[in-house]
């Protein structure tokens, strides 16, 4: 999923825009997500989300749904610990009851509006996360931090994860794909060993990499700071009536009595 967010962060309709343009309008969403504490500007909020990345941003919807979708899972199963509550006495008021063994597990009215307005703030929050996230680059984002006068630390810090998980994945890929062309999954004994031996040994060579990236910076005159070019970014002035009729239409919904 990371090549995949990656690889079209680099090729959408939104890619040369200014990062700042497209951090404002998530920025601005995420907050008023947080402030308005009502369902309706949540719902609302990802519906915008999705229509700016799939319908502006040229992204693909399966691609949009697909990450929106794995992030929804951790979501809905951190929200279902606030829905239902668990006790050692029956519940007097509740929607929904049932009882195992000597626990009893109930939903009430207050319990489910709470853990529904609480999905609906995360989901329009993550959606605006993730438009930022499917249109723009490391690289750009690097660039924005530094326009924002970020500490140069945390701005090597970020690059350099970065890096290292995609090393990660890259030697992940091929001792699977070593192990596949010698046999090592195909029975059941031989992939128990074969998991084994690739766990014992990824982070090992995986460190190796990363210690040759660092002699490598090091011979390059690295200095402690990371310097990429920028481009030559443009002002999308699409962008800014669209922001503008999402704000009005957030900032609506919640004072909707």
């Amino acid at each position: 999923m990371l090549r995949v967010i990656d690889r079209y962060a680099f090729a959408n309709r939104l890619r040369a825009v200014d990062p700042a343009q497209k951090a404002g309008l998530a920025v601005l969403v995420i907050l008023l997500c947080l402030t308005l504490d009502r369902p309706l500007v949540g719902w609302l909020a990802l519906g915008w989300m999705l229509a700016v990345a799939i319908w502006y941003a040229r992204i693909p919807w399966r691609v949009v749904i697909a990450v929106l979708g794995a992030e929804s899972t951790f979501l809905a199963l951190s929200v279902i610990g606030i829905a239902v509550s668990v006790s050692f006495d029956q519940p007097v008021a509740a929607r929904w009851m049932t009882s195992l063994g000597p626990l009893w597990l109930s939903v009430s009215n207050e319990s489910l509006q709470t853990a529904l307005r609480l999905l609906s703030r995360a989901l329009g929050s993550a959606a605006a996360l993730n438009v930022l996230i499917l249109t723009t680059p490391l690289v750009d984002l690097i660039e924005l931090l530094r326009r924002l006068r970020a500490p140069a630390l945390l701005i090597e810090v970020m690059t350099l994860s970065y890096r290292a998980i995609f090393v990660l994945l890259d030697t992940l890929e091929q001792m699977v794909t070593a192990q596949t062309a010698r046999l090592g999954y195909a029975s059941w004994r031989a992939t128990l060993r074969s998991s084994a031996l690739l766990g014992s040994r990824l982070f090992v060579v995986a460190y190796q990499r990363s210690q040759a990236l660092e002699t490598a910076l090091h011979a390059r005159g690295f200095t402690g700071e990371v310097r990429v070019l920028p481009l030559c970014y443009r002002i999308d002035r699409w962008l800014w009536p669209i922001g503008a009729a999402v704000v009005a239409s957030l900032v609506v919904a919640g004072w909707w009595p």
